[in-house]
């Protein structure tokens, strides 16, 4: 029997109003997984290392064919090869569109080897939403956390081109009375982050560690730099009970640990997880004249090492 164009309309129309019939089997986004990439040093001149950016091309890749998708990404700085230059924040730009065009909602940290006004121009947009003028602090709501990411960039924008800046972490005195008036009253679980490990930090006349330590909603502290994945348990008080959990994350394709982190949430714990592709120092070995075998052997022993391993932070009720 052949259906009327009338008919099959009604009829369908009937079928959508009902709950669940043509809704997707699961969500697009997932608002309770996040993925963690850190010290991504595309270089974006010819003739420069070109490894950096076909492995982070790697990782987007496997985001993307995540289902489903990771609501968030939080990028931890060391987005530039070394020195800050235009043409690496314009080679990697390609690829982090792919994410934002996903639907991926990107939050972007500042590391050493980063340069804020010349990343401003290629991604002026993240101008608006920092807490604090002159430096790119934010807060991303991730449903049923939050991510705070500071900025301890020390290098000026007005340094020679070749010159790297300092290496150490340090955050602005705005950055600290901002820090010192709102975590303490923070809301919800809240994990703090920067490129530099929390012992380079101070809040006021004390250690970030300490700081946080007395925050209640703070769940645990991330961070890159190293381009090794390690956890840590910074001791400030040996009169409480209390511990604060941080975890220095891969690098997405330069030396040290190769891979990048998700993060997900379920009830009252964050696990992290390491996705790690590879180890190796300084270059892949592809790249280097001679290899000895007991390195390559090392190498490898790191990676199964590392393969499962995973971060459990316990969520605070603040």
């Amino acid at each position: 029997m052949q259906l009327s164009r009338r008919t099959f309309l009604t009829g369908f129309t009937a079928a959508a109003a009902v709950p669940g019939l043509f809704a997707d089997p699961q969500p697009r986004l997932d608002p309770n997984l996040t993925v963690l990439l850190s010290d991504i040093h595309v270089n974006g001149l010819d003739g420069g290392d070109k490894y950096p950016r076909g492995k982070l091309a790697r990782v987007i890749n496997d985001i993307l064919a995540m289902a489903p998708l990771p609501a968030h990404a939080i990028l931890f700085g060391d987005i530039a090869w070394l020195h800050g230059r235009r043409e690496d924040y314009l080679a990697s730009a390609p690829e982090f569109k792919r994410l934002s065009d996903a639907g991926i909602k990107i939050t972007w940290g500042m590391g050493n080897h980063d340069r804020r006004s010349t990343f401003l121009e290629v991604h002026p947009d993240c101008a608006q939403a920092t807490k604090i003028p002159g430096r790119l602090v934010t807060v991303t709501e991730a449903g049923p956390i939050d991510f705070i990411m500071l900025d301890g960039l020390q290098g000026t924008d007005d340094r020679g081109l070749t010159d790297m800046g300092p290496g150490n972490g340090k955050l602005c005195k705005d950055q600290q009375d901002w820090l010192l008036a709102e975590l303490p009253k923070w809301k919800k679980p809240v994990f703090v982050c920067s490129h530099f490990p929390v012992g380079e930090l101070s809040v006021g006349n004390q250690k970030l560690a300490r700081f946080l330590h007395a925050c209640p909603a703070v769940a645990g502290y991330l961070h890159g730099h190293d381009h090794r994945w390690y956890k840590n348990l910074p001791i400030e008080s040996w009169s409480s009970p209390h511990v604060l959990r941080t975890l220095c994350l891969p690098s997405t394709g330069y030396w040290g640990d190769i891979g990048y982190v998700t993060l997900r949430v379920a009830g009252d714990r964050a696990v992290a997880a390491l996705h790690e592709y590879e180890y190796y120092f300084p270059k892949p070995k592809e790249e280097l004249k001679q290899l000895r075998e007991e390195d390559e052997q090392l190498w490898k022993a790191i990676c199964d090492e590392n393969r499962l391993a995973t971060c459990t932070f316990h969520l605070p009720r603040p």
